[in-house]
């Protein structure tokens, strides 16, 4: 599918070198938007094996699929993955393309469902997840994959976490760049608590990758200075906004109009965050609330945006507000093979 064509409209990724955000695809609606908007940072989890890369993508992000939903409905009452660690691998062979793609190695989430239903300890979950990180480290070796392994951590409590990256480390299984896991229904605050201690604790070397982190969370103070990358599924609620064209509900065509709106609102609200947040630094040391004082070490937060992407974002907000305060209807375009007519943008999203 093309991207939407109109020259009155303009999307600049908003992309450096200091965080990079992944659009997660999870629905057929998310990979047409998505593929439509000719996005360049995906990420699309094994769970969805049957979907690949979008297509225009320059850094895919393969997420292992190892949410609880993963082994609460599988058959069997040990805690396992439906299918071999073989099988990710071939997955993840067939969807990466190069050392600038990321797979996430496998884990198991500490979660209190995970941990009522299996009877495992916070230590236990981590151990089993250092186990699976090991043997999938080999087996990737051992097939010449090059894409980049990220490792996860997990926890309970922000201590749980600093304790799972010495145990990862003391059995050679952390990477240089390492994921954090288990707080997706976590509070944005903290998140922020684990972000910044999980920052602290690492090696200046290593990257950071905030899975399922979200612009409230992103919002906080010093968040994005400590992340390399996030994703996030959250830039598409997929509802049709019946309210303002009730066509969007059962024609085909303009189905793809809603999503792409998401997009852009979501994708202008990221650029005003990376902007804003970059330069901000509290000054507030986050490990040393939670661990001995000669854990902690001192970083520099305030991180500036190179040139060229404050360019990119003072245009696309300069762009985007001129279109989404135009009159209805004076902004149309005719894409060339979706189907998609009078693309209007409404007042309503600016």
């Amino acid at each position: 599918m093309e991207a939407l064509d109109d020259p009155e409209l303009v999307y600049p990724q908003l992309l450096d070198d200091d965080f990079t955000f992944y659009y997660s695809a999870a629905s057929g609606t998310s990979r047409k938007v998505l593929a439509a908007m000719e996005e360049t940072h995906t990420l699309v989890s094994y769970l969805t094996q049957n979907n690949g890369r979008i297509g225009t993508e320059d850094q895919h992000f393969v997420d292992c699929g190892g949410n609880p939903e993963t082994f609460l409905n599988n058959t069997s009452a040990d805690l396992s993955y439906p299918d071999s660690h073989s099988d990710y691998l071939d997955y993840v062979e067939q969807t990466t393309a190069g050392r600038q793609d990321r797979w996430a190695l496998r884990d198991f989430p500490i979660v209190t469902q995970i941990q009522e239903t299996f009877e495992m300890s916070v230590e236990r979950l981590q151990d089993r997840t250092t186990d699976a990180h090991r043997t999938l480290l080999n087996q990737a070796s051992d097939r010449g994959i090059s894409a980049q392994p990220v490792s996860v951590i997990h926890g309970e409590t922000v201590a749980d976490y600093l304790r799972h990256i010495d145990h990862l480390e003391a059995h050679g299984a952390l990477t240089d760049y390492v994921g954090i896991g288990s707080f997706a229904l976590s509070s944005p605050d903290f998140k922020r608590d684990v972000i910044l201690a999980v920052r602290e604790a690492l090696s200046p070397t290593i990257d950071i990758h905030g899975l399922g982190v979200s612009l409230k969370t992103l919002q906080k103070d010093n968040v994005i200075a400590a992340l390399r990358s996030a994703d996030s599924g959250g830039w598409i609620s997929q509802r049709m906004r019946a309210n303002e064209d009730p066509r969007w509900d059962t024609d085909k065509r303009m189905a793809l109009r809603p999503g792409a709106y998401e997009y852009l609102e979501y994708t202008q609200e990221l650029g005003i965050l990376i902007s804003e947040s970059l330069s901000k630094a509290d000054g507030e040391s986050t490990l040393n609330q939670f661990t001995s004082p000669e854990l902690r070490t001192d970083r520099d937060w305030s991180h500036t945006l190179t040139g060229e992407a404050k360019r990119a974002i003072d245009n696309y907000q300069a762009d985007s507000q001129t279109a989404f305060t135009a009159d209805s209807g004076t902004a149309s375009s005719q894409s060339k093979q979706s189907g998609v007519s009078e693309f209007s943008v409404a007042s309503s999203h600016s």
